[in-house]
């Protein structure tokens, strides 16, 4: 009997055991995603803490620079590049205009530009910019070239979409824009194209997929509170060659908020939206179903901070979560989190 009762209890045991473990991973809405953010082998970012940089890839090297920091000289000007199969950050030849925070960047040809933004020189046209520079990553070198046609303002966007780029939306310190300008590296001159339908706002994202630009999110003139969720196509050969704009299905789940100064990363044809004002979640965006679907929360919610994709791996990092930060973190989007990685 002794033994019947001490079977009976092991077993009750064991399965109330199982019951709990199954029941917490059940409760936890993090268990069936998919994503890993780690930092395991990453180093942290090469130049001091930051928010508000821009970066960009150019083969196999990604890059960050300009920004805000929490130093003497706040708005910086240096730059650094990543190498993903080394791992190693070096400095390059630091941006030719002045140190800023807020600019936008773009490449084309194997050549980056890097303009607008808000340098904190308020007696020249209160600090907004319109400049823009060309880096050659051959010989290390910028030059510079024409201003932005559509005037200064910090929190542009930009985007290549067909080896043109574009650059508009943003805001200047008497009010926000709708407005995009096609670019041509070639002449260096800059045509205004079709305004954006979805309104006024700063702080937006873009992404390239599969030969199609992507414009949304970010805050619209009706204040901060306002954050729309919202995301549009973008055709350059639309409306004659000016482009046109579609407004795309939005995103209905519950748990799927607008969210403004968020960073778009783009993996293997799909685009993946991390962080953004007070956010930790993670989106990836499909563009041939349009659908949206939850992957694995990046570890703390930050604003500001840069990113880009090297390959099947999304790179992300800088930016802020109440103080200027340098950690930078790898995603794989392919397979479970872990969080011993995590470290």
């Amino acid at each position: 009997m002794f033994n019947t009762l001490k079977k009976t209890t092991l077993a009750l045991l064991v399965a109330s055991v199982s019951l709990t473990q199954f029941s917490c991973k059940d409760d936890d809405p993090e268990a069936d995603k998919l994503g890993n953010w780690y930092r395991t082998g990453i180093p942290n970012f090469g130049g001091s803490a930051r928010s508000r940089a821009v970066s960009f890839v150019i083969g196999n090297k990604g890059y960050i620079g300009t920004g805000l920091t929490s130093e003497t000289v706040q708005r910086v000007k240096d730059f650094w590049s990543y190498d993903a199969t080394t791992k190693i950050w070096s400095q390059v030849a630091p941006f030719e205009g002045s140190g800023r925070n807020d600019a936008t960047a773009f490449v084309v040809g194997g050549k980056a530009y890097v303009g607008t933004g808000f340098d904190g020189v308020t007696t020249v046209d209160g600090g907004y910019k319109k400049d823009f520079y060309q880096y050659d990553p051959a010989t290390n070198k910028w030059t510079k070239k024409a201003d932005f046609a559509g005037g200064t303002r910090q929190y542009a966007t930009s985007f290549v979409a067909d080896n043109r780029a574009y650059v508009g939306l943003g805001y200047n310190g008497s009010g926000f824009y709708q407005d995009f300008y096609e670019y041509n590296p070639t002449t260096d001159k800059w045509t205004e194209i079709a305004t954006f339908t979805g309104g006024k706002r700063r702080g937006a994202l873009s992404f390239t997929v599969g030969g199609k630009a992507y414009v949304g999110f970010g805050q619209t003139n009706a204040g901060t509170a306002s954050e729309p969720k919202d995301l549009y196509s973008f055709d350059p050969a639309g409306n004659g060659g000016s482009g046109a704009w579609t407004r795309m299905e939005s995103n209905t789940d519950d748990n799927f908020s607008g969210r403004s100064f968020a960073t778009a990363l783009v993996i293997n044809e799909k685009a993946y939206v991390v962080g953004g004002l007070g956010k930790s979640d993670t989106w990836e965006y499909t563009p041939s179903s349009n659908t949206w679907t939850a992957v694995a929360n990046f570890p703390s919610s930050r604003t500001y901070a840069a990113g880009f994709s090297i390959g099947n791996v999304g790179y992300y990092g800088t930016g802020s979560s109440g103080t200027n930060l340098d950690d930078f973190w790898a995603f794989d989007p392919t397979v479970a989190e872990n969080d011993d990685d995590n470290l």
